[in-house]
């Protein structure tokens, strides 16, 4: 109610302020609107008159067809039983059966041939042509089970008779005295009589009339074609046999039509209609005048309202629409324009506001200037920019606020800040809901989440804003996009952390170096004395395996010492597969104990100028990632081959791939960083390390992983010269 009410002030607040619209109104009330009740009173009226009519001759006409081919039918029926007789002998007399059935054929348009079927119904005789056939014919007539049983006329629906022909046909029963089945006589119908009974009840011949049988099939019709036609799934002809008789409004080959319908007596249906196009067509004209007519008073109406009011209405209209223009500030308009206007009150008032129009126009001008400057000054600071109201709803950003969350200003402008509901395709847009409070600092960190989903660490300097009156209508923030100054802290943090944890290193590495020595001997000394005692194979092996992993321990403290710098070994041709394999053998048992198989594909590839103990501790600590990954088992593949650029440059690619569960996207880019490690027990060197010995040697690190595993590239550049190891 309360809506209603609104809705109704703000109509007659509209219609008060405008002499436009009361003109209007008093001008549809007083003229327009009668004129419309009145021509649509007597459009309506006429349509129901003509539709009345309509549906008094349907209804009339279809009776009269029905109680004329019930009519015919029941004459038919008694032409067959005199045919017959009343009652007969024992023995049929086929003889005066024919000569009767010829006769009545030839008294009665309506038959068309007429048939004497015995109890086997074996054809005796079809009349008017055929007292004895040649051969015995059997006609399986439709209706004979019915008449055997009934002892009474049957009339069927269209059938097919012996001869292929669709036709309809009355049916009764042969009896003797004492009411003995002998046979059935079946006179067949004339279709075209019944089309000409259809069309001696037609109006005009855009009227139409057809009889269907109880499948809908057409019997007869005043269209030629239409015979024989299925109309079973019409409406017309489910509402025949459902409700027997009636009138309904339906399509009839293609246009809408009034049309009347009833059920014969003995199970066919009729239908008798006419398009409404044909039936309507007098009220269409009459409504084609009637409009000429209103037409024409209106025109005139409109004339003389035209002029009665053109002296007050369009001046009123002008200064109209000069104050809607000035409310908008978009022009400027000189007075010398207006030197020849109207001389009365209107043309006073008319120049008095462009006169105050003018006088504001630069000021507008000056506003509009600073207003630019200040949202060029805005959209120029290099920090995101955002206000909202009182109510936390975004009311303004600038380009650099939305190219550091991710979204347009059109998404962001108008939408509730402190909720979940920014969202887009990818992640949600936050803002932390604090950020506004009334206990709001006016200076902290906070973060914001962009819309690809990436963290930004933001430093907020925000501020209240206030109206005239010293009442808050919201707040501002500037956001300082601090995520690099943030990681360089932490990677300042972190060289402290290392260049503390590179003195301890090397005071342990000198405290390791003596005892390495000593093992080193140990082990070279063991080396021979198993050789010289001709012990086993496997103890030969594992002795040699001690020796060269201490030798090779003994490197890496000497790398600790100098971290990322290799010894000035001098470089010679290395086999990158024979380096491979000494790195499978020594992990043999592991690899066996982690239930992984290995799978090699080696090519004849050139030699790799380098240093084979440094590019051993690369493979090792590659290989040994690999196997790590997988701890419930596996494949490793170990590929090495030789690779040809576009830009005919030739590499040798070791390539090492396992099928364990890859590496989290978030952590690729911190792969290489010193003691980043996802492992437990890991000291995050062995890739920083193993890339630093590819880099040595003229070649490049590449890993790739999903959730499939993952795969090692070390790729080398072939080059005749000498690799610079420092």
């Amino acid at each position: 109610m309360r809506k209603m009410k609104a809705f109704y002030l703000r109509v007659t607040d509209s219609i008060r302020s405008s002499i436009i619209k009361k003109y209007v109104i008093v001008f549809a009330v007083t003229f327009i609107l009668p004129s419309l009740l009145i021509y649509q009173l007597i459009v309506s009226h006429t349509e129901q008159m003509v539709e009345n009519d309509i549906i008094e001759t349907n209804i009339s006409n279809t009776d009269s067809i029905v109680k004329r081919v019930n009519k015919e039918i029941s004459d038919i029926v008694l032409q067959l039983q005199l045919i017959t007789g009343n009652l007969i002998d024992e023995e049929l007399k086929i003889d005066l059966m024919f000569q009767r059935s010829k006769l009545a054929i030839s008294q009665s348009p309506m038959i068309h041939s007429i048939y004497l079927l015995d109890h086997s119904k074996k054809i005796v005789f079809r009349a008017p042509f055929e007292r004895e056939l040649g051969e015995e014919i059997f006609y399986d007539y439709q209706k004979f089970d019915e008449v055997q049983i009934s002892r009474n006329y049957a009339v069927s629906d269209s059938i097919q008779n012996i001869y292929g022909d669709q036709v309809v046909s009355v049916a009764i029963p042969v009896l003797t005295r004492q009411q003995e089945f002998k046979g059935v006589l079946v006179a067949e119908l004339s279709k075209d009589y019944l089309s000409s009974v259809l069309n001696s009840f037609i109006v005009t011949n855009d009227y139409f009339s057809f009889i269907v049988d109880t499948r809908g099939q057409v019997i007869s019709s005043t269209k030629a074609n239409e015979t024989n036609e299925d109309y079973s799934a019409e409406y017309i002809f489910n509402r025949i046999f459902k409700d027997s008789y009636g009138v309904i409004r339906d399509t009839y080959l293609g246009e809408d039509s009034v049309i009347a319908f009833q059920t014969m007596r003995d199970g066919w249906g009729l239908a008798y209609g006419v398009p409404e196009k044909v039936a309507f067509e007098p009220v269409r004209e009459l409504s084609h005048l009637i409009t000429i007519s209103f037409i024409g008073i209106f025109v005139l109406s409109l004339l003389f309202i035209w002029l009665g009011l053109k002296s007050i209405v369009y001046p009123i209209l002008r200064l109209t629409n000069y104050a809607k223009q000035y409310r908008k500030r978009i022009f400027y308009t000189s007075e010398e324009e207006f030197a020849g206007s109207e001389r009365d009150e209107i043309g006073e008032l008319k120049k008095t506001i462009i006169s105050v129009g003018n006088s504001n126009y630069e000021k507008q001008k000056m506003l509009e200037e600073k207003e630019k400057y200040l949202n060029d000054l805005i959209e120029g600071i290099p920090y995101g920019i955002i206000t909202v109201n009182k109510d936390a709803i975004i009311t303004h950003v600038n380009q650099q606020f939305e190219k550091m969350i991710g979204f347009s200003r059109q998404h962001l402008i108008n939408t509730p800040l402190l909720n979940t509901g920014i969202k887009n395709d990818k992640k949600d847009f936050m803002l932390v809901q604090s950020l506004f409070s009334e206990h709001a600092s006016s200076e902290s960190e906070s973060y914001i989440i962009d819309a690809n989903g990436q963290k930004h660490i933001v430093k907020i300097a925000t501020a209240k804003l206030y109206n005239e009156d010293k009442e808050t209508i919201g707040s501002i923030a500037v956001l300082q996009d601090i995520s690099k100054l943030k990681l360089l802290e932490s990677r300042l943090k972190q060289n402290d952390k290392l260049a503390i944890i590179g003195q301890i290193t090397t005071g342990i590495a000198h405290e390791i170096k003596n005892p390495l020595a000593v093992l080193s001997g140990c082990s070279e000394l063991l080396v021979e004395e198993v050789k010289e005692a001709n012990g086993s194979k496997e103890m030969m092996e594992l002795s040699k395996d001690i020796y060269q992993v201490v030798r090779r321990m003994n490197g890496i403290v000497s790398n600790f010492l100098n971290f990322a710098k290799m010894n000035k070994d001098e470089a010679k041709p290395v086999r990158v597969e024979k380096v491979m394999e000494e790195v499978l053998h020594l992990v043999r048992l592991k690899i066996n104990e982690a239930n992984i198989e290995v799978d090699r594909s080696y090519e004849d590839t050139p030699d790799v100028v380098g240093i084979h103990d440094h590019l051993l501790q690369a493979f090792l600590n590659l290989v040994l990632n690999a196997v790590e990954a997988m701890p419930t088992g596996g494949k490793l593949f170990i590929s090495i081959y030789e690779e040809i650029t576009n830009q005919k440059k030739r590499y040798v690619v070791a390539q090492i791939d396992d099928t364990g569960s890859g590496i989290p996207e978030k952590n690729m880019k911190w792969l290489f960083d010193p003691f980043f490690s996802t492992k437990d027990t890991g000291n995050g060197l062995g890739l920083t390390i193993a890339r630093d010995i590819v880099k040595e040697h003229n070649g490049e690190l590449k890993i790739e992983s999903s959730n499939e595993g993952t795969s090692i590239q070390c790729c080398f550049f072939v080059s005749t010269g000498e690799v610079s190891v420092e």
